[in-house]
């Protein structure tokens, strides 16, 4: 049976859109980030976060279909959030799996995102941010290639 995963953070960059990205195999799971790879997202919002919004990104290779969640603030804000959702609408526990990213801003991140928000320092906000991705990335990778396990056990 094919579930909804949600990958959440607690970042003000929306690194669950990553961690679900990853997922996905939009981006390459593993291998060095190219520069482009992650401009080429059109979910991932340079300038804004998108805190509070639900991105859809795609489903993987087994039909699950994947989400992605950035709420900076509570951390048991999205589980009350999305199991509420389903309550409301009766859809079954066992469809759903939340993945907190774990991973938190770091200094590049928070920089990059506000030099993104400035017009003539969009070229060294992206750099930033590109050197935040890079730092984290392995950490995601894993974090999806277990969550990837685990989907594929549940299936067996």
């Amino acid at each position: 049976m094919a579930k909804k995963v949600f990958y959440f953070s607690n970042s003000r960059f929306p690194v669950a859109i990553v961690a679900g990205a990853i997922h996905t195999g939009r981006l390459p799971a593993g291998k060095d980030l190219g520069v482009g790879s992650f401009r080429d997202l059109p979910f991932l919002n340079m300038q804004d976060g998108g805190e509070g919004e639900i991105f859809i990104i795609g489903k993987d290779d087994r039909g699950n279909d994947i989400y992605a969640l950035s709420i900076k603030g509570e951390r048991g804000m999205p589980h009350r959030l999305v199991e509420s959702f389903f309550r409301i609408y009766k859809i079954p526990r066992g469809s759903l799996l939340m993945v907190d990213s774990g991973v938190g801003d770091n200094l590049f991140l928070l920089a990059g995102r506000l030099l993104n928000r400035a017009g003539f320092l969009v070229s060294l906000g992206r750099f930033f941010t590109y050197t935040g991705i890079k730092k984290i990335y392995g950490e995601l990778t894993r974090l999806t290639a277990g969550v990837r396990d685990d989907l594929g056990k549940s299936l067996d």
